[in-house]
């Protein structure tokens, strides 16, 4: 140990540079370590899967598990039950590190509403175009008696004609009227009826008789 002291004594650069290295491995190890820790390294939990829960249950169990909780989205599905989760991010079932925050969408109790457009003197695809624009989706085409051809008259909603700026449930079905070329006055039954006539019996010549 004493030679070695020496050595360095005689040598400094060398003594400077294994401090150097030796420093750089303890950076490195101690680096790692603090890693190790922050990151929970090997160490994972179950997601609880929340999904058809109501909201005040999912929420108890994810608090009780560790977990925290975003409510991001509130959407509407006919087949759920309102108030209850529909969507959960990471799914059940998942492994993923103990305190993950896990993104919820919930059932909203009443549907999203959509304001209608206005459609009349569109061509027909210009009208489908603006009604999937603004998330009407399910739309049924009726033709009625115009004069012009794939023109947008209107909009019904249930049998009732709607109007630019009325409001009707997000997913609901309407029917877009659009015309079929042909006028309302037009009748296929053009023909009139002629006169019958009778055919007359010849004139008689009472000389014959005489």
């Amino acid at each position: 140990m004493g030679k070695l002291m020496e050595f360095f004594k005689k040598h400094p650069i060398i003594k400077t540079l294994v401090q150097m290295v030796i420093v750089f491995f303890l950076l490195i190890a101690i680096t790692l370590y603090g890693l190790k820790l922050y990151t929970r390294h090997g160490k994972a939990v179950l997601v609880p899967d929340v999904k058809a829960m109501a909201l005040p249950d999912a929420l108890r169990i994810l608090d009780r598990e560790g977990f925290r909780y975003d409510i991001i989205d509130s959407l509407f599905v006919d087949e759920a039950v309102p108030g209850t989760i529909v969507e959960q991010t990471p799914a059940g079932g998942s492994k993923v590190k103990e305190g993950r925050i896990v993104y919820l969408s919930i059932n909203a109790y009443s549907p999203r509403m959509i304001t209608c457009p206005k459609v009349a003197d569109m061509s027909m695809r210009q009208a489908l175009s603006t009604l999937e624009s603004r998330g009407l989706t399910d739309i049924k085409v009726q033709e009625v008696p115009s004069e012009y051809p794939d023109l947008a008259l209107g909009l019904q909603y249930r049998g009732e004609t709607l109007e630019a700026g009325d409001k009707i449930p997000a997913g609901s079905t309407v029917t877009l009227l659009v015309g079929n070329g042909m006028p309302e006055t037009y009748s296929d039954s053009t023909f009139e009826e002629t006169p019958q006539t009778t055919e007359e019996a010849p004139l008689t010549d009472e000389s014959w008789f005489n």
